[in-house]
């Protein structure tokens, strides 16, 4: 039976550092040129999804990006 896990502190990471270095990887090779929409729909067809489990879409691309310091 897998423990229960405590949510992060306030300002916590909700996942690993692997997770967040590709996700950010993922964004900085297409941010040149791509759409805040062409980079979600790539981030979730890769099957990624947003730090709080939701599909990924323009908005929480650029929340991330704001939000993300690596």
């Amino acid at each position: 039976m897998p423990a229960l896990q405590a949510p992060p502190t306030f300002g916590g990471k909700l996942n690993n550092d692997r997770y967040y270095e590709a996700v950010m990887n993922t964004i900085n090779a297409l941010r040149p040129a791509s759409s805040l929409r062409a980079i979600a729909n790539h981030l979730t067809a890769a099957g990624f999804l947003t730090p709080t489990g939701l599909p990924w879409n323009r908005l929480r691309v650029a929340a991330f990006i704001r939000n993300t310091t690596l």
